[in-house]
């Protein structure tokens, strides 16, 4: 999102971690043609520069949990979800199954992803000590995605020593604690929009931030094999004083990226028309521009977060936008790794859920129903 304006849902996530941690008593390769099936992403392999990852794996070749699997199931293009479309969601107001679940019952099938998010109070909690990550999803049967940053909340001042190396052991121990939760086999969405004006981990140097993803993922890699690094950038706009005002600039390169993405809302721009989004999605910095990055360098793509933004320029809910988003994962499902529904009603934010009724929440019923009616049954 575009400047200040995500500020909102940063503070709303936040917010979240700080209730569960109340509630729970935790601590604080070459391109393929458009015919091609999705590429399975390999297992890490050690580069000359990286540790060495001869961790055991933690993979079961009948694990309904897997990630890998669970990508590398076939789809095909015209329809979304179907069969094997991986679709889902974030918990709200908690990241937790249930929450999970009370949307997925709402629109009517069965979510097959969560999305969720570490603690980034610090080092030591978005690392080693942020289980309730995985415990608050021990029970979800189907895939997790965990967006997690390059550092804490309030740190851009440490990528200088991540890129330096200072912070690989920590990194060490985010990959133990993922095994150790049973969810190796599980996405990481890597220092996520990072071309975003208000993050923490914001490209301003490009050379530095790719130093420090690069420590980031060999060392996540050395004591957790399994695990997807999703590349994802914040749709729309970056910054000129963000990795030259061009994402891809920020690239790590394809040995340090699984799966390619992107956060595609309805905001700055909204989508008024349908030319309107074909235009936002083919320009520089949108979702058909950046699918097409990720065709080129041969890597399954996600939307690890899209929804509308009643509280935008738009200035209500456009159920057209839930259409027109169904209809390009439906064109491009082959290549489609996953896609996730953000729900918010956080003060601030963008006021996206569909299903909630609570007073905090800002109702969307038209996009709600339009949501039911194509994600549902």
């Amino acid at each position: 999102m575009a400047g200040g304006r995500w500020r909102g849902r940063r503070s709303l996530l936040l917010g979240v971690f700080a209730v569960l941690v109340v509630l729970t008593g935790l601590g604080v390769g070459v391109a393929t043609t458009e015919d091609d099936p999705p590429p399975v992403p390999a297992p890490a392999t050690a580069s000359p520069a990286s540790p060495s990852r001869a961790a055991a794996r933690t993979v079961n070749p009948r694990n309904p949990l897997s990630a890998r699997q669970l990508i590398a199931l076939p789809r095909t293009d015209g329809s979304w979800p179907g069969a094997n479309g991986l679709s889902g969601v974030n918990g709200d107001p908690l990241f937790d199954t249930a929450h999970v679940k009370a949307f997925c019952t709402a629109r009517g099938r069965a979510c097959r992803i969560a999305q969720t998010y570490t603690d980034r109070t610090s080092w030591e909690s978005m690392t080693r000590g942020t289980g309730w990550t995985f415990e608050l999803f021990a029970d979800f049967e189907g895939m997790l995605v965990v967006s997690q940053g390059l550092v804490p909340d309030g740190a851009a001042a440490d990528l200088p020593a991540c890129a330096r190396g200072e912070h690989d052991a920590d990194w060490r121990a985010f990959g133990t604690l993922m095994r150790g939760h049973y969810r190796g086999d599980s996405v990481v969405r890597l220092g996520w929009e990072f071309n975003e004006q208000t993050s923490s981990w914001r490209a301003d140097d490009p050379r530095t931030w790719i130093d420090c993803y690069r420590r980031a993922a060999d060392n996540i890699r050395a004591t957790n094999p399994d695990v997807l690094l999703d590349w994802t950038i914040n749709a729309h706009n970056t910054p000129a004083g963000v990795c030259g005002g061009v994402s891809t600039n920020c690239y790590p390169g394809d040995d340090y990226v699984d799966i390619i993405g992107i956060d595609n809302y309805d905001h700055y721009p909204w989508s008024p028309t349908k030319a309107a989004f074909d235009r936002t999605a083919t320009r520089p910095e949108g979702l058909t521009w950046l699918y097409d990055f990720a065709r080129a360098h041969g890597k399954p793509f996600s939307v690890g977060e899209w929804g509308v933004v009643p509280t935008g320029d738009a200035g209500r809910e456009n159920p057209s936008f839930v259409k027109w988003m169904h209809d390009w994962f439906a064109t491009h499902a082959t290549h489609l790794a996953y896609e996730a529904y953000f729900s918010d009603c956080g003060a601030g934010g963008v006021q996206s859920s569909l299903f909630r009724t609570d007073a905090p929440c800002r109702r969307n019923p038209r996009s709600a129903a339009e949501y039911a009616t194509l994600f549902g049954g």
